[in-house]
């Protein structure tokens, strides 16, 4: 019946229905491609934008320095436990770990520790593979009756 209608409209109109639909076709064509061309030159300034190896300062910040317990506090030249970072004369922060902490608070923190994910994750499957064994899966045996 749509040909039927589409036939009995007269040829001006047919051609307006026409139009529209190629020019509503061609206006998403046209802000497709206005669209494109916008983020083609936001991808090119956004590469400039990315920080730079060149610029970046290799240190650790003030605070995460007292929060860590490596912060030492004096003339720039003067190195913890009287080193001065000549050859002869440095320290090692990361020799002993536990140096912000007296024994008892090491001792202490012991106590306090987290679980360990790997032992928690190994645990789960060996409780996973212990029902997996010891549960009885009932198996139904399909056989053609006999005729």
């Amino acid at each position: 019946y749509k040909d039927k209608v589409w036939a009995a409209l007269p040829p001006a109109v047919r051609s307006y229905q026409i139009n529209a639909s190629n020019s509503a076709f061609e206006g998403w064509c046209a802000t497709h491609m206005r669209l494109q061309g916008v983020m083609e030159q936001w991808e090119g300034v956004r590469g400039k934008l990315a920080p730079s190896q060149k610029y970046r300062k290799p240190y650790v910040d003030w605070r995460r320095q007292q929060i860590r317990g490596t912060m030492h506090y004096g003339r720039w030249y003067e190195g913890p436990n009287n080193s001065d970072y000549r050859p002869d004369s440095t320290h090692d922060r990361l020799q002993d770990v536990r140096a912000p902490f007296t024994d008892a608070e090491w001792e202490e923190r012991k106590q306090h520790r987290s679980w360990c994910m790997v032992t928690m994750g190994l645990g789960l499957w060996a409780v996973f593979a212990y029902y997996k064994v010891t549960t009885e899966v009932p198996v139904v045996w399909c056989e053609e009756p006999e005729q």
